[in-house]
């Protein structure tokens, strides 16, 4: 084997234990999006959809993959944050952690279309 060819292997080994391996991020990104939908199972499925297909059970409550598309990433970080994604007055305004905010992104961002 010529010297070119084990750098190269060299190298490919070394990235390969400095990156972390793709399961482990796999399986960290779906825990991460099972505890976003929890929490939207728990605090919005009452009104909004929460799945990647299906109806809202309350008609004038659009599906959670719908408002996952209306707002910028950002934005939508700051308002679940802030409690303030709603402008009718009878949804409840939820102020979210930055874990829980996480989570709901993540998962948002799983299932949008």
């Amino acid at each position: 084997m010529s010297a070119r060819r084990l750098q190269t292997l060299a190298l490919i080994g070394v990235g390969l234990f400095l990156s972390p391996p793709a399961f482990a991020q796999s399986a960290e990104t779906a825990n991460l999006a099972a505890r976003g939908q929890a929490i939207l199972q728990e605090k919005c499925a009452r009104c909004h959809a929460i799945d990647t297909v299906g109806e809202s059970p309350l008609k004038q409550a659009p599906p959670m993959r719908e408002i996952y598309g209306r707002f910028n990433p950002r934005e939508l970080q700051a308002e679940l944050s802030e409690g303030k994604v709603s402008k009718h007055k009878e949804m409840p305004q939820i102020a979210f952690s930055d874990e829980d905010v996480h989570a709901i992104l993540t998962y948002l961002y799983a299932i949008r279309k």
